[in-house]
């Protein structure tokens, strides 16, 4: 028995668990990575709005999912919504800034591949997200 589950403490005994964030959002950047390495030799412009537009969604995603699994349990039922606002907040921000960014610093730039790649890792982190939610499904 360890020192944290003798001594009651909540986060010993919660029981949810959290998902492989790690995992989730380097295959999600994996994707984004192949995704710019096939559209690299048919053009350049294209393969790196696509890698902009997939980190815009990566990084505020991966975020605002750090900060709401920072804190688990009844115990902590505070600080679980202070982070979960906190998480929610920045990744608006986050996003907000990257995209104002890009604008403003990357020229040529292909707006339609940026934004279509956005949605699909957006909709490709809902997929995964869901998949993990179901009973028996542990990425």
């Amino acid at each position: 028995m360890t020192a944290g589950k003798e001594r009651g403490d909540p986060r010993a005994v919660h029981k949810i668990s959290t998902p492989p964030i790690l995992k989730i959002y380097g295959f999600q950047c994996a994707l984004v990575l192949l995704a710019s390495a096939i559209l690299f030799p048919l053009d350049k412009v294209m393969a790196y709005s696509s890698v902009i537009g997939g980190m815009i969604s990566v990084v505020p995603n991966a975020y605002f999912a750090r900060q709401v699994f920072r804190y688990a349990g009844a115990a902590f039922a505070r600080e679980v919504a202070r982070s979960f606002y906190r998480g929610e907040s920045g990744k608006f921000v986050l996003t907000l800034a990257l995209f104002a960014a890009t604008f403003a610093l990357v020229q040529p730039l292909q707006v339609f591949v940026l934004f279509m790649t956005y949605l699909s890792v957006m909709l490709l982190n809902a997929v995964i997200l869901a998949r993990y939610a179901l009973p028996g499904n542990r990425i």
